[in-house]
């Protein structure tokens, strides 16, 4: 049933075959016996279709296997190969039977419960009727072989596989392992690789390598071992023609097997997921945190509404700024990011009055609001009555200035018609000004420049309201390049917006840092449960699992942990709410688009980076993933 047919097999410059000439025997046990290095496990690899770096044929039934593609040689082994290993290669956190049926799962021509029937059937003549369903990290080393053995079995092959299949048992499992596939070679064909002797005689065939070539070493006597008569697993006619059925994994099945791994592995899984989730929910923060901008803005522009005003004087400490100051006058009033634009005069003969103390002002010059800075309290607000006094005015009319705000005091001017006109003010502030000074309410000033006898020809400055706390800047520079003076908060609302502009930067730098630190732990995380893996994928691939089927598996189990992550990273950027909340006063600005973003991010991250990591897993040669 099987021939090799001129087969050469090199290794770099070493050779191993050399024109070789075999048949094995039928429905025989044929042990390969050398010591390590003779090319005995080549030789096993070649047949299973593991290396296919050769010259010459292999032929299974005429089948010759080295003009088959990866995929089908996985169908080529799961329907006519089985195979037992010296390690056994059971996978960790299965149950015994949970492995044998690992053998069995693409076969679709039998339904799931005569496949769990046929596992259990075989553990019981194997005599682990107990075993069925304990854990296999808790079997013997012969039990654990007993397993492997039922599981090389359970899709009836018509060729066993095993390698050193009792190195690591002691004399009396050896004989037990030994009996059982002398048995089973009744119905096919069995072929062993070993370098114990004492596997010899339950052989049929013994076999060596000598000058490059296989020849027979003994000729045993097939009568010369008693053979047991409980291991009844006889192939049909049918099986043992070559099959030719497609390995196909049930979704179902996909989905148990997924889940099973994800458990076994879920430790290492929720690390990932959170590192992953903490990134994903660190950059969405960021992004997010633009609300918080926006908010910390607004207060100040409350705190600081002077900051939007701007003046145009005439004069500056004696100077010249602005000659033709009706021009700047009507520039500004056609400025769509300038409003209330106005004149502003010197005032006269006016008098401060508070608890019947007063303070005479012979003159009052507009004061350019943005020079000034506040030593308690606030600038007047629009449309509030309120004053602010200059610590020197306080000072003349109250022993302690700061009992003064909030308190009322009176402004007495004379109008066009010769009255007293006497407006009650509240005091909002007092400025650091060194002078006898004070800002009134916009609307208050306008009022009294309304009232009061001036000589609109003659203007002292031109007062104007920025519309927009970001404009601030550019409208201070687009004055000054029309060599226009005048006098804003641009240089201090540059600051601050620098200021906030370069925290929000670094924030976001720290919060990609912390994306890319997630992302580099969680690939060393994932690398690791990978390098766990690739005995358990060299397995499938030997049992036949095609690497469509290992996909569909790691599919789902990325799916999961995907789903993990996603969740984590809601309650991750809810936590993240509460913390911005309970440290600015102000939420996330979060909603539908945030969270697809979030979900977005942590899938790409999640799939992308498993996928990166298990192709070069899943494309890895079943033989070199088995040595790992």
């Amino acid at each position: 049933m099987i021939t090799l047919k001129n087969l050469s097999k090199n290794f770099d410059e070493s050779k191993i075959y050399s024109n070789t000439n075999y048949s094995f025997k039928e429905n025989s046990l044929t042990c390969f016996l050398g010591a390590s290095g003779s090319g005995k496990t080549t030789l096993l690899n070649l047949i299973a279709g593991f290396d296919r770096d050769y010259s010459g044929e292999i032929n299974i039934d005429e089948l010759n296997i080295n003009n088959l593609s990866r995929d089908d040689l996985c169908k080529y082994r799961f329907n006519n190969v089985g195979f037992i290993f010296q390690q056994y290669n059971l996978l960790k956190g299965y149950t015994s039977l949970e492995n044998v049926l690992m053998g069995i799962h693409l076969n679709n021509s039998i339904s799931e419960r005569e496949k769990e029937k046929r596992g259990i059937e075989l553990l019981l003549k194997l005599g682990l009727g107990d075993q069925i369903n304990q854990s296999i990290e808790t079997l013997s080393g012969g039990q654990k072989q007993r397993v492997a053995i039922a599981r090389a079995l359970v899709n009836n092959p018509k060729i066993i596989l095993a390698d050193e299949p009792t190195g690591a048992l002691d004399s009396e499992s050896t004989k037990s392992i030994m009996e059982i596939l002398k048995e089973i070679s009744k119905e096919r064909i069995v072929i062993i690789i070993t370098h114990d002797e004492d596997v010899a005689p339950y052989a049929d065939e013994v076999i060596e390598l000598d000058d490059f070539n296989i020849k027979v070493y003994s000729d045993s006597n097939i009568n010369s071992i008693d053979r047991k008569d409980n291991l009844e697993i006889i192939l049909t006619d049918d099986d043992k023609k070559i099959q030719n059925e497609t390995p196909k994994l049930r979704n179902k099945t996909a989905t148990k097997l997924s889940l099973k791994n994800f458990k076994i592995h879920m430790f290492k899984f929720i690390i990932a997921a959170l590192i992953i989730a903490v990134g994903a929910s660190a950059f969405i923060g960021a992004v997010a945190s633009k609300n918080i901008t926006m908010n910390v803005i607004e207060e100040f522009k409350e705190k600081n509404l002077f900051y939007n005003k701007g003046q145009a004087p005439v004069y500056d400490n004696g100077k010249i700024v602005n000659k033709d100051i009706k021009s700047i006058f009507n520039k500004l009033k056609v400025m769509d990011s300038v409003e209330n634009v106005y004149y502003q005069y010197n005032l006269e003969n006016l008098k401060i009055t508070y608890n019947n103390k007063n303070l005479d002002m012979i003159i009052k010059v507009p004061t350019a609001t943005s020079k000034e800075t506040m030593a308690y309290g606030s600038m007047p607000r629009y449309a509030s009555c309120e004053i602010v006094l200059s610590s020197n005015v306080a000072n003349r009319i109250i022993d302690n200035i700061e009992n003064i705000i909030g308190e009322k005091v009176y402004l007495e001017y004379t109008n066009k018609n010769g009255e007293i006109e006497k407006v009650e003010l509240t005091v909002s502030g007092l400025s650091n000004s060194q002078y006898q000074d004070f800002i009134l309410s916009t609307d208050v000033e306008k009022d009294i420049y309304n009232k009061y006898n001036i000589d609109e020809n003659t203007p002292s400055a031109v007062s104007f309201d920025v519309k927009n706390f970001q404009d601030i800047v550019s409208i201070d520079k687009e004055l000054r390049d029309d060599n226009i003076g005048s006098f804003t908060k641009a240089v201090e609302i540059k600051a601050f917006q620098d200021s906030f502009t370069n925290l929000i930067k670094l924030y976001t730098i720290l919060s990609y840092l912390i994306l890319i630190i997630g992302i580099l732990i969680s690939v060393v995380m994932l690398y690791k449960i990978s390098i766990e893996r690739y005995t358990e994928v060299g397995l499938l691939c030997a049992l036949g699992y095609t690497m469509k089927n290992i996909k569909q598996i790691m599919f789902k189990e990325n799916l999961y942990f995907s789903a993990l992550s996603i969740v984590i990273s809601f309650v991750l950027i809810q936590a993240l709410d509460i913390v911005y909340i309970m440290q600015f006063g102000y939420k996330l600005d979060l909603n539908i688009v945030s969270y697809l973003l979030l979900i977005g991010l942590n899938l790409v991250l999640t799939i992308g980076t498993s996928y990166f990591i298990n192709i070069k897993l899943i494309k890895t040669e079943p033989a070199i993933a088995l040595r790992k």
